[in-house]
């Protein structure tokens, strides 16, 4: 626990140093504001830049968004681009998720796995994911008692099977 509450402060860390190496860029580089998304930001309050809690259907949403192969994994590029976009988005200014740097990543990437990656396999499953993102109701229980899973995979499939 105490290493997961390191991540929030190191995420607060970087978004400061965010803002200090953009305020640095202002004149070399302007940012195209009404172009840069950010898919985590809606998910944080405006005011507190707090993470909100998510229903169900908003984890999914999220979590289809970042494992765009569809294979049970947030991996590679994908986690890249999570990592980004959920350091970008708890900035106070609206920032793209480029402004996280490649060294801000590798340092963040290293402590982000150590503290979410459980079996430490160097992916995020769905089990993982749900460690760090605020949830409503804890869905993810109702698969885990009345069937246990082995992985996000196994998730999926009960999950798009339940549905029809």
């Amino acid at each position: 626990m105490l290493l997961k509450r390191s991540i929030v402060y190191r995420v607060g860390s970087l978004s400061k140093q965010i803002m200090t190496s953009q305020a640095d860029q202002t004149n070399a580089k302007r940012l195209n504001l009404e172009k840069a998304t950010n898919f985590m930001r809606q998910y944080r309050d405006p005011d507190s830049r707090e993470l909100k809690k998510l229903s169900a259907n908003q984890f999914m949403e999220v979590w289809s968004h970042y494992d765009k192969d569809g294979n049970g994994y947030i991996e590679g590029t994908e986690l890249d681009g999570f990592l980004r976009e959920f350091v970008s988005s708890a900035n106070v200014t609206d920032v793209g998720p480029e402004a996280v740097s490649d060294e801000m990543l590798v340092e963040l990437k290293a402590c982000f796995m150590e503290a979410y990656d459980d079996n430490q396999d160097g992916k995020i499953d769905i089990r993982e994911l749900a460690q760090l993102l605020p949830m409503e109701e804890n869905f993810l229980l109702l698969f885990r008692f009345d069937n246990p899973l082995e992985s996000s995979v196994e998730f999926m499939k009960k999950l798009t099977r339940k549905k029809r």
